[in-house]
């Protein structure tokens, strides 16, 4: 009965950091976390690869004037 809560706390830190550490909303991201526990993890997965994506494509841009 108690791995349950532990391992739900344990995501949650883990959403939490791995949001701070990418620059994403890390507030938001726990509190959903909080919600939804594991089933957060591929929706998060995504969305942080999404995130890194257009960061890399709006500084990849070419100056043409």
């Amino acid at each position: 009965m108690v791995v349950v809560p532990l391992v739900w706390l344990m995501v949650v830190i883990g959403v939490y950091i791995a949001a701070l550490r990418s620059g994403m909303r890390a507030l938001q991201w726990a509190i959903a976390a909080i919600f939804t526990g594991p089933l957060l993890l591929p929706l998060f997965n995504s969305y942080k690869r999404l995130a890194i994506h257009r960061a890399r494509t709006k500084n990849a841009r070419i100056f043409r004037p």
